[in-house]
């Protein structure tokens, strides 16, 4: 795969969100899930939809509303005759577009929580594989947003990163005005992902950084806030670092990995502040400027 016809290809429908989608591929070459929150009409769809075509993977949507039973999600059993048979949800694809998630209700929203964490589903009391890959990009709007519900700790904690669109200028809002969008003349790429996995295995990551990650813990712990990094959670961090340093062509993680993706990863696991401005400035200054480095 040529990464750079990928961000080329990428950019000329998603505007002046570069390492947005750098972060996107690096958590899709990770296996992780992404959660993009902003408020309707800014791109959210439109952004997840331009990543997953040029990737070339098989992408179901999911419209979330207030009604949606997880059944409509999963799939469920009937008889034909004396014969059960299957009829397989949409959650059977490699990407689904969990589109507004957050204007599901708590039962349909449950419904990914298995699929996030073991690529499996539970239907009937039967488990089924999910196809590989698998992952989520999820869309929510601001909690101040009407008809929205809370997502719980145990799905967010799911999500490897979550990012709001970058805000445009006023050269990229006319490019947007311009931009004629059309998924059908995408020219889909082809992933090898054992390849991928191959690639990505073999990336060293140095002790010391090990320890800068376990650090990070640390000091958030001690911090006396509302904010919990869970095992989870540091693998995630270097698991995405291993990503972002195969599309950057390294075989190794460096701290400045750490520093760059870090702030994608804690983002939605901050719950005293709600502000974005606030939460990457309370990342940057409050955490990242004031651990050392380890020799």
């Amino acid at each position: 795969m040529n990464l750079k016809n990928f961000f080329d290809n990428c950019s000329k429908t998603i505007v002046g969100n570069q390492k947005n989608i750098k972060l996107s591929i690096s958590a899709i070459f990770s296996e992780g899930s992404i959660l993009i929150e902003d408020y309707p009409g800014t791109g959210k769809t439109t952004f997840a939809k331009t990543i997953t075509y040029n990737l070339g993977l098989n992408f179901k949507r999911i419209q979330f509303t207030s009604d949606l039973l997880p059944a409509d999600i999963l799939g469920y059993n009937f008889f034909k005759g004396e014969q059960s048979l299957l009829q397989r949800g949409p959650i059977f694809t490699n990407v689904v577009l969990a589109d507004e998630l957050n204007r599901g209700s708590a039962k349909s929203q449950s419904a990914f929580l298995e699929a996030m964490e073991e690529k499996n589903v539970t239907i009937d009391g039967e488990t089924y594989k999910l196809p590989e890959p698998f992952f989520v990009i999820a869309t929510q709007n601001p909690m101040d947003s009407s008809g929205t519900f809370l997502l719980p700790d145990s799905q967010l904690d799911r999500f490897m990163i979550s990012f709001s669109l970058a805000e445009l200028n006023s050269d990229q809002k006319k490019q947007v005005l311009k931009n004629d969008i059309s998924f059908e003349k995408i020219d889909k790429s082809s992933i090898d992902w054992s390849k991928i996995k191959q690639q990505k295995d073999q990336i060293k990551v140095n002790e010391n950084v090990y320890e800068y990650i376990l650090d990070i813990e640390s000091f958030i712990n001690q911090l006396n806030k509302d904010f919990y990094i869970s095992p989870r959670c540091l693998k995630q961090i270097s698991e995405l670092a291993k990503g972002w340093a195969l599309i950057d062509e390294r075989d190794y993680i460096t701290h400045q990995d750490i520093k760059e993706i870090l702030p994608s990863i804690l983002r939605h696991r901050i719950r005293f502040l709600n502000n974005e401005k606030e939460k990457i400035n309370f990342i940057n200054k409050e955490i990242l400027d004031k651990i050392k480095i380890p020799k």
